[in-house]
């Protein structure tokens, strides 16, 4: 059996077909890591990425790109974050730093340093994190070259008065 595309005896329309490589920074898709997957090493992505699974490894945005993560009830990531926005659900076991918002529904589990723009916390959602709220004089990241947590220096002098 022989199949043709096209009909008899018809010129065919030229079409033109682009194969431009385009950089995966500019691109704001919709990513998902299922509940079945399990992903040892570091993920990177533009747009937004929903994870169901586990992640073992570094969750990031492309550099100099947006990036909103959703963590979905019952995924876990375990190692750094660093996103736009972030919607949490699940576990994250590691340092994060969210530039915008971070929300914790009432599952949310987060164990490590946390950097935010804003954060809503639900009911029901367990902080075990030292957590800081990015100003503009704090953009600090949260771990080294080398991938291990920097050290966080006091520059001011913070002393409580109780007041009568």
């Amino acid at each position: 059996m022989l199949w043709f595309l096209g009909s008899k005896g018809k010129k065919p329309k030229e079409e033109q077909v682009n194969l431009h490589v385009i950089d995966p920074r500019d691109i704001d898709g919709h990513c998902l890591i299922t509940g079945n997957l399990q992903i040892r090493g570091d993920v990177y992505f533009s747009g937004q990425l929903r994870v169901d699974g586990r992640v073992d490894g570094k969750v990031a945005v492309f550099e100099g790109g947006k990036g909103q993560l959703i963590v979905s009830k019952g995924a876990v990531i375990n190692g750094p974050v660093f996103v736009t926005n972030v919607l949490i659900d699940g576990t994250i076991n590691g340092p994060m730093d969210v530039e915008e918002k971070l929300e914790c529904r009432a599952n949310a589990l987060i164990r490590g340093k946390v950097t935010y723009g804003s954060m809503t916390i639900t009911d029901g959602a367990k902080i075990e994190a030292q957590c800081t709220q990015r100003t503009a004089n704090h953009a600090a990241p949260l771990v080294n070259e080398e991938g291990m947590p920097a050290q966080l220096l006091a520059t001011k002098d913070v002393t409580s008065k109780v007041i009568d």
